[in-house]
C-alpha cells in the first residue's frame, strides 16, 4: 500500500512540474553541414544559408552566432522568429586572404532556445589558382 501510495504521489509531482514548465523556444536546422565543394582562388567569395525552425511554443532569439574562422562572415536575424516560423541565417567564406586549402569551419550559435548553443558547420576546398603558361618569344640578333 506504500508503495502505491508513492507512485501516485510521484506521478503527481511530476505532472504539477510539467504543468508549472514555461514555454521555450528550439531550434531545429534543415541541414547542420553545408558542403560549399571544391572552388579555385579566382572566385574566393562562397555564400550560404542554414535555414531553420522555431519548432518550440515561445519566441526565438538568436543572441550571437560566433565562428571559428576569421575568414567566415554571418548575417543572423535579429527579430522574435514566433513558433512554427522559419528564418535563415547566411554564413559567407572569403578566401581571399587565405591559401588554398581544405577547411571545416564551425558556426556556433546562441540563442534562447531549449539548447542554448547550437553548432553547425560549412566545409568545402579552395584549390589554387590555374597557372597560364607563357609563350616564350624567341629575340633574334
Amino acid at each position: 500500500m506504500k508503495k502505491i501510495l508513492f507512485l501516485i504521489l510521484c506521478a503527481f509531482i511530476s505532472l504539477a512540474a510539467k504543468a508549472d514548465d514555461p514555454k521555450r523556444a528550439d531550434i531545429k536546422f534543415e541541414q547542420t553541414t553545408i558542403d560549399l565543394g571544391k572552388f579555385g582562388r579566382e572566385t574566393p567569395i562562397r555564400k550560404c544559408a542554414f535555414v531553420f525552425t522555431n519548432t518550440g511554443d515561445a519566441d526565438l532569439y538568436i543572441h550571437q552566432i560566433f565562428t571559428s574562422c576569421r575568414c567566415t562572415g554571418k548575417e543572423y536575424p535579429t527579430h522574435a522568429i514566433k513558433p512554427g516560423a522559419q528564418d535563415s541565417i547566411i554564413v559567407i567564406f572569403n578566401g581571399e586572404k587565405s591559401a588554398p586549402r581544405k577547411f571545416r569551419t564551425s558556426i556556433t550559435v546562441h540563442s534562447n532556445a531549449k539548447t542554448e548553443m547550437t553548432k553547425v558547420y560549412i566545409k568545402g576546398e579552395m584549390t589554387p589558382r590555374k597557372v597560364e603558361p607563357v609563350p616564350i618569344i624567341e629575340i633574334e640578333e
